[in-house]
């Protein structure tokens, strides 16, 4: 079988592991996306499209060339249309509103001044006049590195964000009551596995991460952490839990993330990829 994966720059640990596993059984490359082709596996003289393509960047371009492959009949894990919904907040919490799973409330803003500007209430578009939920948690439109994620209990607050953050679009989320902890659930296909971690909002510390059993999850923490990945299409995902009053709610979704804190992240992917082999081999 033929792999490839897409990546902005050298992939981590554990990729590197995986794919370096995965030559002494078939055909792999890794790939910087803004060095590929844009009509990768289609123009005549370029190599054909690869069986599967592991889309780790979350670039535009790489999304683009992945588009491509995926018309050419590569099997694209996270697809495009995946990864694009799951990095645009609006989006995905949209996608979760529409699917059932438990999530803060939250308002979209083309930018940190329009909501500033939208005088003591937000609507679906601030239009309603109903007041805005403070405290609020501010966070980028779109995720990325380096985006916007700040707890803001009042307007004055928001406005000290104004100078560096005021023309950044924004989605506004319901703040959720809380221990002060996140549960970081990542899924590799088939396989779950959780943490309990310092909320991103106090820490960026993961040296103090609490592995949690998976078999000893409450349901309703597994289900809603599938569940999300279900309502936007993804395979390879993390996502953020907050308890609040007992019971799960989904803050964040990420699509194909580092899995660094995952247990055993690099057998699982390979399992997962095994079972895309065997997939492939009965539907070619």
């Amino acid at each position: 079988m033929r792999i490839h994966l897409l990546a902005e720059s050298s992939p981590n640990p554990v990729l590197t592991a995986v794919m370096a596993e995965l030559a002494g059984h078939h055909d792999v490359a890794v790939h910087d996306a803004t060095t590929m082709p844009e009509a990768y596996g289609r123009e005549p003289g370029l190599p054909e499209p690869p069986d599967v393509v592991l889309l780790k960047s979350r670039s535009l371009r790489a999304r683009e060339v992945a588009r491509t492959a995926e018309r050419a009949g590569s099997l694209v894990v996270n697809s495009p249309a995946a990864t694009t919904a799951a990095l645009d907040r609006a989006a995905t919490a949209e996608a979760l509103d529409r699917a059932g799973v438990p999530a803060p409330r939250s308002w979209s803003f083309p930018a940190l001044r329009a909501l500033a500007r939208a005088g003591n209430g937000a609507g679906g578009g601030a239009e309603d006049g109903a007041a805005l939920p403070w405290p609020l948690v501010l966070k980028s439109r779109t995720s990325s590195r380096r985006d916007l994620v700040r707890l803001v209990s009042s307007r004055a607050e928001l406005g000290e964000l104004l100078p560096e953050w005021g023309e950044e679009p924004v989605v506004a989320q319901e703040f959720a009551d809380n221990d002060g902890f996140d549960i970081k659930v990542w899924v590799i296909g088939a396989d779950l596995s959780a943490a309990r971690r310092r909320s991103a909002l106090e820490s960026v510390d993961k040296s103090a991460d609490e592995l949690l059993d998976p078999t000893g999850l409450p349901a309703d923490w597994t289900r809603a952490a599938r569940n999300a990945g279900a309502a936007l299409g993804l395979q390879l995902y993390g996502v953020d839990l907050l308890i609040s009053g007992g019971r799960p709610v989904v803050v964040d979704v990420n699509p194909f993330p580092g899995f660094r804190g995952a247990a055993a992240p690099a057998d699982s992917l390979l399992r997962f990829l095994s079972t895309l082999a065997a997939t492939r081999m009965v539907t070619a």
